[in-house]
């Protein structure tokens, strides 16, 4: 279909125009309150920094950072037809919800393989929770976790601009996109395939391999008392 033969519902007869604003608002209050209690206790109580509390606090840091910065913004794309909100906070929103994107999926791979040497080898001064060791480690590995999530939004933060969309011959409206057009549709495409495997599948696969890894390390611990005890009476 050319632009002029496009369809168009006007907002104010759309659904989602009076649910999403309503389900972000609840996305917003509970996420603020939620994290930022997490994020209080965390720096208030001494008890609580351990190595896994450090990563959750780092996870808590993303969630609100993309929370405040984000949801409201992007609750406004469906209740009015273009984004009102200038060029500055278009590409701010993007960036910042890639590295949000980023540092939780980073910080859960990283949560993971620290599960499974506190189980697989818990004796290793190195995963040792409280250690002064562990605590320098688990800061310098949130902090990369960081950077690397920065890095990874640098192109939503250099490419990200307002899209004007011609939907028919009378309207029109303007979108924050995250693709430049003069890069061509080969960098959208290479993009959203990085992105897939950046933040879902090699997470997701080692992730998977780490829990696998730790399930049948428990497995065999399970059986290890009762083989013990056959060689015994043998």
């Amino acid at each position: 279909m050319n632009a002029t033969e496009t369809p168009y519902v006007p907002y104010v007869m759309r659904p989602e125009t009076y649910i999403v604003p309503v389900l972000f608002a609840f996305i917003f209050i509970v996420g603020v309150l939620g994290n930022g209690t997490l994020i209080i206790v965390f720096l208030t109580v001494r008890q609580m920094r351990n190595v896994p509390n450090t990563y959750i606090f780092s996870l808590a840091l993303a969630d609100l950072l993309v929370i405040v910065t984000t949801v409201p913004l992007t609750s406004t794309v469906y209740t009015v037809d273009s984004w009102p909100w200038g060029s500055l906070l278009c590409t701010m929103s993007e960036f910042f919800k890639d590295v949000s994107i980023g540092v939780s999926v980073f910080t859960l791979t990283a949560l993971s393989g620290d599960r499974y040497f506190a189980i697989v080898d818990p004796l290793r001064k190195f995963h040792a929770h409280g250690g002064k060791r562990a605590t320098r480690m688990t800061i310098a590995i949130a902090l990369s976790i960081w950077l690397l999530a920065i890095i990874c939004g640098l192109p939503a933060l250099i490419g990200t601009y307002i899209k004007v969309v011609v939907v028919n011959s009378n309207k029109s409206f303007s979108l924050c996109y995250p693709f430049p057009e003069e890069w061509g549709w080969e960098y959208a495409k290479l993009m959203v395939l990085l992105r897939f495997l950046v933040y879902y599948a090699i997470p997701l696969v080692i992730i998977g391999v780490f829990y696998i890894l730790i399930a049948r390390h428990l497995m065999y611990a399970a059986n290890v008392p009762g083989e013990m005890q056959g060689a015994v009476r043998q």
